[in-house]
């Protein structure tokens, strides 16, 4: 039996956690609400898929940018596969801001939720 997907999601929205959540049966999850948090995770156990919902990158929390954070889990989990939500209709901002190999997700979040679901091959 292969080993379930780890993923990790940074998010502030309810509905895109409960949905990935009840989706994923196939997958752990675990849900962070700030990039110092995750980082955390990254350092004590290496995932497979990190989603990054760009709503929960906030320079008022301290955040430094969609960038660092997505620099920070290549370095420290360079196999795990990236995946950015952008907010609606900033495609290709953060597309440019996020850089190469990063899948993108859509913006609303039953899309979202699908999306992850093939990532983690709980289709």
């Amino acid at each position: 039996m292969p080993n379930p997907t780890v993923l990790y999601c940074l998010t502030r929205d309810h509905e895109l956690a409960t949905g990935l959540d009840d989706r994923l049966g196939g997958a752990i999850g675990f849900f962070y609400n700030d990039a110092a948090r995750l980082h955390q995770a990254v350092v004590l156990r290496r995932p497979d898929l990190v989603v990054i919902d760009t709503s929960a990158i906030r320079r008022e929390y301290g955040d430094a940018g969609l960038g660092p954070v997505i620099g920070f889990v290549r370095e420290r989990a360079p196999e795990a596969t990236v995946a950015v939500r952008p907010s609606s209709g900033a495609h290709w901002l953060v597309g440019a801001e996020a850089g190469e190999g990063v899948e993108m997700l859509p913006a609303e979040s039953a899309g979202c939720v699908e999306a992850v679901a093939r990532l983690c091959g709980c289709d």
